[in-house]
Order: structure tokens, then C-alpha cells, then sequence
């Protein structure tokens, strides 16, 4: 699969086009080498040693070869006693995607050992980068392993929606930011690590696309934005990120998590007392040792 370079900004096509589009991140069977790769990058974060970069141990790799180690990392995982506790959308925001050349947002899975509540404490992992993003997450409330054409149709599929705190964390240095590559991030599963979930209330009567969420570190704000940032809205999101579950051949249950991607500015982790506040959506408090 190429990565598809943006010319100019990416125009949303919705119903079943947006369906097709969405097959394009079908993975082909995988080589011997993905496993090798998968391999390397599961070792590395089971030991919080450097995540090996996808882009430098196999420089023809491309976006159908990173899904390929993905879905490898995250089966070795699952192999492993893990469970999914849902799916998650990253490089939402137009500057990201610019900056990586990209036009679609990519896709990741959610760890059930990663999933956190509301005034819980999040250690920073060992040998990890860690940052702190707020999000709006849908949670599913019917099996869905078909492509979706719309967000009307969508809707009557989704139990609820909760505020959220992703803390990606991915094994490259700081030192490497510049230089990764969309590859080096999905084949990481996107660096996905901790949710830390709120309350789930009813979808309906909300405008989430207006939706106001900020961020505070010990009373100081270090993040703003409204639930536009994710793709436009967060319906939207949804909608792509459902259906490239299931292009992958993924089926989303009953109380997956559909994290949406980021709202406002993506925040270095450091120690202290967190407190997220999403308006009508209520607030999530944590703390960061």
C-alpha cells in the first residue's frame, strides 16, 4: 500500500465512498520478515528498551507492510493474555497529517491492560515517552463487523460517549522525533498505552463538534480545543475509524472504546495533578508520578 501524499487539503467523502476508501488499509498476507519486525518491536516495549524504527531495519516498507506488523505486535499481545478494549484514531489533526504527508488519520488498537478511570495514578513507563492528549471516544453498543455507510447509520449503533485521556507512549527517542515515519508509528501500534476513561453519558442532545475540552497540570491549562480537531468532528471520526476495523478484519463489540483522536495540543507528560474538563461531557482528574 503507498502512502497517499497530499496535494492539497483532504476532502471527506461520506457514505459508502467513504467505505471504499477505508478498504485501502486491507493489509496483504504477511512476510517472513513482518514477523520479524513484530518481534523486535514486542520485545523492545515488553523490556521499555528503544522500539526499533520499521523505516531503518526494512527502508522499502510501506503503509500495507506497517499494518501488517501491527496487526502482528498486536496479536502477539493477545497471545500473550491480552484483550482489546477498542480501537483509536491518530494524526487526526491537518497539521499532523501534513507534516507526515499523509491524507487519512491512521489506526491503532487499545490494550485492555491499558484501560484507567478517573482519578487513578499513571506512572510514566520506564524508558517511555509519554504524552497526555484529551478525546472524545464513542462506545459501541452492537457488534459491528461491516462497513458502515454513513454516520446516520452509525448512530443507532453507538450505547454512549465518555471523555477521555489518551497517554500514548511510544520507545523513541526524543532525539528521533524528526526523523520517524508514518511506518515507524503504525507498525508501534501507534504507540497506544493508556485510556483513561470518564463517565459514559448519551450521545443524543450533544453538539460534540463544538464541544469545549481543556487540560490543566496543577491549576496551569497546557491544552484547548473543541471536538472539531478530530477530523472535523468526532462523528466522523468514528465513522472512518469503524470502518477501518473492520477493512482489517477486526470486529468491534459491545463496549469497545472508538477514541477519536486528539482536542487541542498534545501535552509532554510530566508529575503532577491533571484535571480535564469536556463541558456537558464532565471531567476526568489524575495524577502523573
Amino acid at each position: 500500500m503507498a502512502i497517499r501524499i497530499m496535494a492539497k487539503p483532504a476532502r471527506r467523502v461520506p457514505g459508502i465512498l467513504a467505505c471504499l476508501i477505508a478498504l485501502n488499509f486491507i493489509a496483504p498476507p504477511a512476510r517472513a520478515d513482518d514477523a520479524a519486525l513484530a518481534e523486535a518491536i514486542w520485545q523492545a516495549n515488553a523490556a521499555g528498551t528503544e522500539t526499533p524504527r520499521v523505516s531503518v531495519l526494512d527502508p522499502g516498507i510501506d503503509l500495507g507492510g506497517a499494518y501488517r506488523v501491527q496487526q502482528l505486535v498486536v496479536d502477539r499481545t493477545l497471545a500473550a493474555g491480552g484483550s482489546v478494549a477498542g480501537y483509536k484514531a491518530g494524526l487526526t489533526g491537518k497539521l499532523a497529517r501534513w507534516w507526515f504527508g499523509i491524507e487519512d488519520p491512521v489506526f491503532g488498537v487499545i490494550p485492555a491492560s491499558g484501560l484507567r478511570r478517573s482519578g487513578d495514578m499513571i506512572a510514566e513507563p520506564p524508558g517511555r515517552h509519554m504524552l497526555l492528549e484529551t478525546e472524545i471516544a464513542f462506545v459501541a453498543g452492537a457488534r459491528i463487523d461491516k462497513p458502515i455507510e454513513d454516520v446516520a447509520a452509525l448512530k443507532p449503533l453507538i450505547r454512549g460517549v465518555a471523555p477521555v485521556i489518551e497517554a500514548p507512549a511510544g520507545g523513541f527517542p526524543k532525539s528521533q522525533a524528526r526523523k520517524l515515519t508514518v511506518t515507524d508509528i503504525v507498525a508501534n501500534n501507534v504507540s497506544a498505552h493508556v485510556l483513561i476513561v470518564g463517565d459514559e453519558r448519551p450521545a443524543e442532545g450533544l453538539n460534540l463538534k463544538k464541544l469545549r475540552a481543556t487540560l490543566s497540570r496543577n491549576g496551569k491549562q497546557v491544552s484547548k480545543g473543541t471536538g472539531a480537531d478530530a477530523m472535523g468532528d468526532p462523528w466522523t471520526a468514528a465513522l472512518w475509524l469503524v470502518n477501518v476495523a473492520v477493512a482489517q478484519g477486526r470486529v468491534i463489540e459491545p463496549g469497545h472504546y472508538l477514541s477519536t483522536g486528539v482536542i487541542g495540543e498534545r501535552v509532554e507528560s510530566e508529575p503532577g495533578h491533571y484535571s480535564a474538563d469536556f463541558g456537558e461531557l464532565g471531567t476526568i482528574e489524575f495524577e502523573v508520578r
